[in-house]
Protein backbone atom coordinates (compact mmCIF):
# COMPACT_ATOMS: atom_id res chain seq x y z
CA UNK A 1 0.00 0.00 0.00
CA UNK A 2 1.44 3.79 -0.72
CA UNK A 3 1.05 6.73 1.25
CA UNK A 4 -1.98 8.54 -0.04
CA UNK A 5 -0.36 11.64 1.12
CA UNK A 6 3.08 11.42 -0.57
CA UNK A 7 0.46 11.23 -3.93
CA UNK A 8 -2.08 13.80 -2.77
CA UNK A 9 -1.50 15.93 -5.88
CA UNK A 10 -1.66 12.90 -8.26
CA UNK A 11 -4.93 11.16 -6.57
CA UNK A 12 -6.69 14.36 -7.30
CA UNK A 13 -5.42 14.79 -10.71
CA UNK A 14 -6.83 11.12 -11.55
CA UNK A 15 -9.95 11.80 -9.45
CA UNK A 16 -10.48 14.87 -11.61
CA UNK A 17 -11.12 17.33 -8.34
CA UNK A 18 -8.91 19.29 -6.51
CA UNK A 19 -9.93 19.41 -3.22
CA UNK A 20 -10.02 22.47 -0.91
CA UNK A 21 -10.34 20.60 2.42
CA UNK A 22 -7.79 17.53 1.49
CA UNK A 23 -8.51 15.39 4.74
CA UNK A 24 -11.95 14.89 3.24
CA UNK A 25 -10.25 13.38 1.07
CA UNK A 26 -8.37 11.23 2.98
CA UNK A 27 -11.27 10.05 5.49
CA UNK A 28 -12.94 8.82 1.72
CA UNK A 29 -9.68 6.39 1.59
CA UNK A 30 -9.76 5.10 5.30
CA UNK A 31 -11.78 2.20 6.22
CA UNK A 32 -12.81 1.70 9.89
CA UNK A 33 -10.67 -0.75 10.34
CA UNK A 34 -8.09 2.00 10.21
CA UNK A 35 -10.13 4.59 12.31
CA UNK A 36 -11.03 1.83 15.13
CA UNK A 37 -7.04 1.16 15.58
CA UNK A 38 -6.00 4.33 15.38
CA UNK A 39 -8.49 6.94 15.94
CA UNK A 40 -10.01 9.59 13.18
CA UNK A 41 -13.22 9.64 11.19
CA UNK A 42 -13.67 6.23 8.20
CA UNK A 43 -15.61 6.49 5.18
CA UNK A 44 -18.94 4.68 5.72
CA UNK A 45 -20.92 8.08 5.73
CA UNK A 46 -19.35 9.56 3.07
CA UNK A 47 -19.86 6.25 1.26
CA UNK A 48 -23.39 6.73 2.21
CA UNK A 49 -23.49 10.16 0.27
CA UNK A 50 -22.06 8.90 -2.50
CA UNK A 51 -24.09 5.82 -2.82
CA UNK A 52 -27.16 8.61 -3.29
CA UNK A 53 -25.28 10.32 -5.18
CA UNK A 54 -24.31 8.28 -7.87
CA UNK A 55 -27.91 7.29 -8.54
CA UNK A 56 -28.50 10.51 -8.91
CA UNK A 57 -26.49 11.72 -11.64
CA UNK A 58 -26.51 8.67 -13.49
CA UNK A 59 -30.05 8.68 -14.10
CA UNK A 60 -30.03 12.28 -14.72
CA UNK A 61 -27.05 11.81 -16.86
CA UNK A 62 -28.97 8.59 -19.02
CA UNK A 63 -31.98 11.55 -18.91
CA UNK A 64 -30.27 14.28 -20.51
CA UNK A 65 -28.65 12.02 -23.17
CA UNK A 66 -32.08 10.25 -24.38
CA UNK A 67 -34.91 12.87 -23.36
CA UNK A 68 -36.76 15.90 -23.99
CA UNK A 69 -39.73 17.23 -24.04
CA UNK A 70 -41.88 17.06 -27.18
CA UNK A 71 -41.94 20.86 -28.07
CA UNK A 72 -38.02 20.08 -28.88
CA UNK A 73 -38.83 17.16 -31.31
CA UNK A 74 -38.89 17.24 -35.31
CA UNK A 75 -42.50 15.70 -34.84
CA UNK A 76 -44.15 18.12 -32.59
CA UNK A 77 -47.21 19.66 -33.72
CA UNK A 78 -49.04 22.21 -30.77
CA UNK A 79 -51.96 20.96 -32.72
CA UNK A 80 -51.78 17.53 -31.52
CA UNK A 81 -49.33 16.94 -28.97
CA UNK A 82 -48.96 17.77 -24.92
CA UNK A 83 -45.25 18.93 -24.31
CA UNK A 84 -44.67 15.73 -22.58
CA UNK A 85 -41.33 14.31 -21.38
CA UNK A 86 -40.37 11.08 -23.50
CA UNK A 87 -37.09 8.90 -24.15
CA UNK A 88 -35.82 9.78 -27.83
CA UNK A 89 -34.49 6.31 -28.20
CA UNK A 90 -35.91 2.12 -29.27
CA UNK A 91 -35.93 1.64 -25.47
CA UNK A 92 -38.04 1.23 -22.68
CA UNK A 93 -38.62 1.87 -19.28
CA UNK A 94 -36.95 -1.42 -18.05
CA UNK A 95 -33.78 -1.34 -20.24
CA UNK A 96 -33.02 1.87 -19.13
CA UNK A 97 -33.59 0.25 -15.53
CA UNK A 98 -31.25 -2.40 -15.91
CA UNK A 99 -28.29 -0.07 -17.46
CA UNK A 100 -28.45 2.30 -14.63
CA UNK A 101 -28.17 -1.47 -12.34
CA UNK A 102 -24.72 -1.94 -14.74
CA UNK A 103 -23.60 1.48 -14.37
CA UNK A 104 -23.92 1.92 -10.72
CA UNK A 105 -23.22 -2.03 -9.65
CA UNK A 106 -20.46 -3.36 -7.04
CA UNK A 107 -18.36 -4.88 -10.24
CA UNK A 108 -18.10 -1.42 -12.39
CA UNK A 109 -17.89 0.71 -9.72
CA UNK A 110 -14.63 -1.47 -8.49
CA UNK A 111 -13.58 -1.83 -12.45
CA UNK A 112 -13.11 1.77 -12.28
CA UNK A 113 -11.38 1.98 -9.24
CA UNK A 114 -9.01 -0.66 -10.66
CA UNK A 115 -8.14 1.35 -13.75
CA UNK A 116 -7.89 4.26 -11.75
CA UNK A 117 -5.41 2.52 -9.43
CA UNK A 118 -6.49 4.02 -6.20
CA UNK A 119 -7.09 1.21 -4.10
CA UNK A 120 -3.59 0.71 -3.11
CA UNK A 121 -3.91 4.43 -1.22
CA UNK A 122 -6.52 3.43 0.97
CA UNK A 123 -5.86 3.73 4.65
CA UNK A 124 -6.33 -0.12 5.91
CA UNK A 125 -6.41 -1.85 9.97
CA UNK A 126 -3.97 -4.66 10.42
CA UNK A 127 -7.13 -7.06 9.99
CA UNK A 128 -7.47 -5.19 6.44
CA UNK A 129 -4.27 -5.69 5.37
CA UNK A 130 -4.00 -9.03 6.60
CA UNK A 131 -7.14 -10.37 4.39
CA UNK A 132 -6.33 -8.15 1.56
CA UNK A 133 -9.50 -6.43 1.50
CA UNK A 134 -8.30 -4.22 -0.84
CA UNK A 135 -8.90 -6.67 -3.53
CA UNK A 136 -12.59 -6.98 -2.48
CA UNK A 137 -15.02 -5.79 -5.00
CA UNK A 138 -17.21 -4.36 -2.20
CA UNK A 139 -14.05 -2.79 -0.80
CA UNK A 140 -13.64 -0.67 -3.95
CA UNK A 141 -17.16 -0.13 -4.91
CA UNK A 142 -17.22 1.52 -1.21
CA UNK A 143 -14.43 3.46 -1.96
CA UNK A 144 -15.69 5.01 -5.28
CA UNK A 145 -18.63 6.33 -3.26
CA UNK A 146 -17.41 7.25 -0.62
CA UNK A 147 -14.96 9.82 -3.11
CA UNK A 148 -18.00 11.51 -4.79
CA UNK A 149 -19.52 11.66 -0.76
CA UNK A 150 -16.07 13.68 -0.16
CA UNK A 151 -16.85 16.22 -3.56
CA UNK A 152 -19.94 16.92 -2.32
CA UNK A 153 -18.84 17.96 0.71
CA UNK A 154 -15.63 20.28 -0.26
CA UNK A 155 -17.67 21.40 -3.01
CA UNK A 156 -20.69 22.18 -0.48
CA UNK A 157 -22.85 20.18 -3.16
CA UNK A 158 -22.39 22.24 -6.27
CA UNK A 159 -25.24 20.35 -8.79
CA UNK A 160 -22.68 20.93 -11.67
CA UNK A 161 -19.06 19.63 -10.10
CA UNK A 162 -21.10 16.40 -8.87
CA UNK A 163 -22.27 15.58 -12.23
CA UNK A 164 -18.85 15.79 -13.83
CA UNK A 165 -17.36 14.03 -11.12
CA UNK A 166 -19.94 10.93 -11.82
CA UNK A 167 -19.32 11.17 -15.53
CA UNK A 168 -16.14 11.59 -15.03
CA UNK A 169 -14.70 8.82 -12.88
CA UNK A 170 -17.41 6.59 -14.51
CA UNK A 171 -16.48 7.29 -17.63
CA UNK A 172 -20.03 6.91 -18.47
CA UNK A 173 -20.74 7.72 -21.92
CA UNK A 174 -19.27 4.46 -22.67
CA UNK A 175 -22.05 2.60 -21.84
CA UNK A 176 -23.85 4.74 -24.77
CA UNK A 177 -22.22 3.26 -27.53
CA UNK A 178 -24.45 1.13 -29.46
CA UNK A 179 -27.78 2.55 -28.33
CA UNK A 180 -30.01 4.10 -31.22
CA UNK A 181 -31.09 7.58 -30.62
CA UNK A 182 -33.21 8.17 -33.56
CA UNK A 183 -36.21 9.41 -32.82
CA UNK A 184 -38.86 6.95 -34.35
CA UNK A 185 -41.75 8.55 -36.24
CA UNK A 186 -45.24 8.84 -34.71
CA UNK A 187 -48.10 6.46 -35.81
CA UNK A 188 -50.02 9.16 -37.38
CA UNK A 189 -46.93 9.79 -40.13
CA UNK A 190 -46.14 6.73 -40.94
CA UNK A 191 -47.17 5.61 -44.32
CA UNK A 192 -50.06 2.74 -43.40
CA UNK A 193 -51.81 5.83 -41.43
CA UNK A 194 -51.15 8.70 -43.98
CA UNK A 195 -54.80 8.73 -45.69
CA UNK A 196 -56.80 8.55 -42.12
CA UNK A 197 -54.37 11.53 -40.94
CA UNK A 198 -54.75 13.64 -43.48
CA UNK A 199 -58.49 13.33 -43.23
CA UNK A 200 -58.84 13.66 -39.50
CA UNK A 201 -56.67 16.69 -40.11
CA UNK A 202 -58.94 18.34 -42.40
CA UNK A 203 -62.12 17.29 -40.55
CA UNK A 204 -60.57 19.10 -37.74
CA UNK A 205 -59.81 21.75 -39.74
CA UNK A 206 -56.22 21.70 -39.78
CA UNK A 207 -56.15 21.88 -43.32
CA UNK A 208 -58.48 21.36 -46.56
CA UNK A 209 -59.89 18.48 -47.39
CA UNK A 210 -57.27 16.08 -48.86
CA UNK A 211 -58.23 16.06 -52.96
CA UNK A 212 -57.35 12.56 -54.55
CA UNK A 213 -57.10 12.18 -58.58
CA UNK A 214 -56.20 8.67 -59.87
CA UNK A 215 -56.09 7.77 -63.40
CA UNK A 216 -57.94 5.02 -65.21
CA UNK A 217 -54.49 4.14 -66.91
CA UNK A 218 -51.34 3.09 -65.41
CA UNK A 219 -47.42 4.59 -65.98
CA UNK A 220 -44.44 2.78 -67.08
CA UNK A 221 -41.62 3.92 -64.72
CA UNK A 222 -38.21 2.09 -64.61
CA UNK A 223 -39.86 -1.02 -66.83
CA UNK A 224 -42.18 -1.33 -64.88
CA UNK A 225 -46.30 -0.73 -64.82
CA UNK A 226 -47.75 1.62 -61.69
CA UNK A 227 -50.84 2.79 -60.41
CA UNK A 228 -50.34 6.62 -59.70
CA UNK A 229 -52.53 8.62 -57.00
CA UNK A 230 -52.17 12.59 -56.88
CA UNK A 231 -53.27 13.97 -53.39
CA UNK A 232 -53.71 17.94 -53.20
CA UNK A 233 -54.13 19.59 -49.94
CA UNK A 234 -55.86 23.14 -51.47
CA UNK A 235 -54.85 25.39 -48.45
CA UNK A 236 -50.92 24.07 -48.04
CA UNK A 237 -50.43 24.25 -51.76
CA UNK A 238 -48.37 20.86 -51.33
CA UNK A 239 -49.26 18.64 -54.22
CA UNK A 240 -47.55 15.12 -54.48
CA UNK A 241 -48.25 12.01 -56.96
CA UNK A 242 -47.47 8.57 -55.19
CA UNK A 243 -46.86 5.09 -57.30
CA UNK A 244 -47.78 1.64 -56.26
CA UNK A 245 -48.60 -1.43 -56.94
CA UNK A 246 -52.59 -0.72 -56.64
CA UNK A 247 -54.49 2.04 -56.75
CA UNK A 248 -54.96 1.84 -52.60
CA UNK A 249 -51.08 1.75 -52.06
CA UNK A 250 -50.87 4.89 -54.34
CA UNK A 251 -53.15 6.64 -53.01
CA UNK A 252 -51.20 6.28 -49.55
CA UNK A 253 -47.80 6.32 -50.83
CA UNK A 254 -49.35 9.91 -52.41
CA UNK A 255 -50.87 10.95 -48.95
CA UNK A 256 -47.89 10.05 -47.57
CA UNK A 257 -45.48 12.10 -49.19
CA UNK A 258 -47.64 15.37 -48.49
CA UNK A 259 -47.19 14.93 -45.21
CA UNK A 260 -43.62 14.78 -45.63
CA UNK A 261 -43.55 17.81 -47.77
CA UNK A 262 -45.47 19.57 -45.13
CA UNK A 263 -43.78 17.76 -41.48
CA UNK A 264 -40.28 18.06 -43.63
CA UNK A 265 -39.94 14.00 -43.00
CA UNK A 266 -37.65 11.79 -44.60
CA UNK A 267 -39.31 9.82 -47.60
CA UNK A 268 -38.82 6.50 -45.50
CA UNK A 269 -39.62 4.36 -49.69
CA UNK A 270 -37.95 6.70 -51.83
CA UNK A 271 -36.27 3.86 -53.81
CA UNK A 272 -39.29 2.18 -53.98
CA UNK A 273 -42.29 4.25 -53.85
CA UNK A 274 -45.05 2.78 -51.80
CA UNK A 275 -44.14 -0.75 -52.03
CA UNK A 276 -41.16 -1.43 -49.28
Amino acid sequence: MKELYDYIDEVQDVIGYEFNNQDLLAQAFTRSSYSTQYGGENNEVLEFLGDRILDFYVVKIIADEFGSTKSHSDYYDPNYDDDEFFIAAHKNESTFTELKKEIVSNKNLAKRIDELELAQFMFLGDSDLKNHVERVEKVKADLFEAILGAIAIDSNWDPETLENAVGNLLEIGDFFDGIEVEEERPDRYKFENAITTLKEMGEHGYCSIPEYTTPDEQVVQKGKLWWSCTCYVRNWGIRETGLGTSKKTAKRYAAYLVLCKRFNLQDEFEENGGDD
